[in-house]
């Protein structure tokens, strides 16, 4: 296997690394990435999670997570091991302290839905454990990555998994699809009005089939997906803020702000993508 890209670091609190590799071709419209990772810290390390447009499994070999209320507070909301990172329009704080070792699979929201084996609207909260999801399938995943020796051989697992389930899974409702994919082609700036013109529904028949698959509103989707291209552009630096605001949709700098900040955590001005990579 090839293509493995690999980073890491040393510093005085610890050490990291991780090795991201492209699925197998078949795969490609339902698996992103693959990426695994182990670091290890003496110091208590907090990381804000930006809201993207795609769902994360996190398969952990071992040791929990923790996500916070606040960075300030400290207030400790989850601490799963192996979950589901589902679709939100808030970043997230996350912590740890020791060890942190495992591989995270990004999935589209469709192709999500397949392998999991259920529609993301049946899930609750931002972190669902996925060994509770899933049982036994999962748990026996975990304990076969972890036990094979190389980063190659542990991706060759995940695309073997990752086949089997979408061997037999149901296909997502076509009008859910529709959606979600005009969405992504526009990155987010199609009124949903147009969207119920072009699939010839009812404005709650597309809320609802959208909903119950996604486990988002299309206009939430929307304003990840607009404040997605937003950081895209800001982080090329060839454009005005307010170019950037009438470019991804926004009313104005005044609206693009105040949506930067409630997804981000951070104002258009302060973003650094070296810090917040897509």
């Amino acid at each position: 296997m090839s293509g493995l890209r690999v980073l890491s670091e040393n510093s005085a609190d610890g050490w990291w690394e991780m090795v991201s590799h492209q699925p197998d071709a078949s795969l490609r419209g339902v698996v992103r990435s693959y990426t695994g990772y182990r670091e290890y810290s003496t110091i208590p390390v907090r990381r804000k999670e930006i809201p993207g447009a795609d769902v994360g499994l996190i398969l952990s070999f071992g040791p929990t997570i923790r996500v916070l209320e606040k960075a300030d507070t400290g207030v400790v909301l989850a601490e799963p091991s192996s979950f589901v990172a589902e679709l939100g329009t808030r970043y997230a704080i996350t912590e740890y302290r020791g060890e942190q070792h495992g591989v995270q699979l990004m999935l589209t929201p469709l192709g999500a839905g397949m392998v999991l084996g259920m529609p993301l609207g049946v899930l609750e909260g931002q972190a669902v454990e996925l060994t509770d999801l899933l049982g036994a399938p999962v748990r026996r995943l975990i304990e076969r990555l972890a036990e094979t020796p190389t980063w190659e051989g542990r991706f060759a697992v995940l695309d073997a998994f990752v086949s089997a389930r979408l061997s037999d899974a149901r296909r997502p409702s076509p009008a859910a699809a529709f959606v979600w994919r005009r969405l992504c082609e526009t990155d987010g700036r199609i009124p949903i009005g147009m969207l119920v013109d072009e699939l010839g529904c009812s404005h709650r028949y597309l809320l609802s089939e959208f909903t119950a698959y996604l486990g988002i509103a299309p206009k939430s989707f929307a304003r990840i997906l607009r404040a997605r291209r937003a950081r895209r552009l800001i982080s090329e630096g060839t454009m005005l803020l307010r170019d950037v605001a009438m470019d991804c949709g926004y009313s104005d700098q005044a609206h693009l702000s105040r949506e930067f900040r409630a997804i981000t955590g951070e104002s258009p001005s302060g973003w650094h993508p070296r810090l917040f990579p897509d």
